[in-house]
């Protein structure tokens, strides 16, 4: 029977996928995994892998990769060593690979925080969607369970014009604002600025309405939409166009007794790119709004 399962690695939670997993016939793999492994061989753990990996259906694969995380830690118990291998398995381009380095790196912060911080920040940029995916989910992870230490390393990703670094930014504040902890919200909203100020519009759609919106509008209303006013009144038109794009999301209208004045200013910005993202905003608003006596949702 399939479905979802929460699995959590070294305190980093990730969601995978149950199956009735038949046993293998063969577990050589794990052997030389082992010792692979226990040398800090990233291409000869590779190796190891490749062969029974490609012979499984995908979500039966899934969990021959967490069998393969629980061999990889119990052959190479120092934490610094395992930091090691998986910057090697994150540098080998192959997918397996980056996904067993993000849950080890993820895993293992504190043991090389500056290696282990820049090396997901690669990841990020992976050409493999899961791995970026699952590189997001760890940055969340970690900077809920590491604030302090993470978020200045967040914070200088943050200026980076690479989409997918931005957008894992901006997952991690997203995981890190549903704690709702008051202490956060000014450095997630400060951190959220730096992304709208220095950020090509083209990633909006990763931060506006999941950050702004599910992430703070909906743990934060009240300083969201206070930071919101600032965002609206700023010179820098691209702040303007990703503090618009999150009026399109469920949260906005949930609040929308907070946010609606300053939407009536978006909607007569003096940009027209401005202008163009209200009148989209405006269109998911009518679909959530309830309408007027007059019959008007807005």
């Amino acid at each position: 029977m399939f479905g979802n399962i929460v699995v959590r690695y070294n305190n980093v939670t990730f969601e995978m996928e149950e199956f009735d997993m038949m046993p293998l016939a063969e577990q050589d793999w794990k052997r030389d995994a082992a010792d692979a492994a226990s040398r800090g061989s990233a291409s000869a753990l590779t190796a190891a892998l490749g062969p029974v990996l490609g012979t499984l259906p995908d979500k039966q694969a899934r969990a021959v990769k967490h069998q393969a995380l629980q061999v990889i830690e119990a052959a190479l118990p120092d934490p610094k060593r395992l930091v090691r291998l998986a910057s090697g398995l994150a540098q080998s381009g192959d997918e397996t690979a980056q996904e067993l380095a993000v849950f080890l790196l993820s895993g293992h912060y504190t043991a090389a925080p500056d290696e282990t911080a820049e090396r997901l920040r690669f990841l990020a940029g992976s050409p493999h969607a899961t791995v970026r995916r699952w590189t997001g989910e760890a940055c969340g992870t970690l900077l809920v369970k590491q604030f302090p230490a993470f978020y200045p390393q967040l914070a200088a990703w943050s200026a980076s014009p690479l989409p997918h670094e931005i957008a894992a930014v901006a997952h991690a504040v997203r995981i890190a604002a549903k704690t709702r902890n008051p202490a956060w919200s000014r450095p997630l909203l400060d951190l959220t600025e730096q992304l709208m100020s220095g950020a090509p519009v083209s990633a909006g759609k990763a931060k506006s309405p999941l950050t702004l919106g599910e992430g703070l509008l909906a743990s934060y209303p009240e300083k969201t939409a206070a930071r919101l006013d600032v965002w609206i009144a700023s010179a820098n038109e691209a702040v303007r166009i990703h503090a618009t794009i999150m009026y399109a999301s469920a949260a906005a209208a949930e609040h929308w007794d907070l946010l609606a004045p300053g939407f009536a200013k978006l909607e007569q910005d003096v940009s027209p790119a401005v202008r163009r993202a209200a009148a989209r905003a405006r269109k998911q608003l009518l679909k959530r709004l309830p309408p007027e006596p007059s019959g008007e949702a807005l």
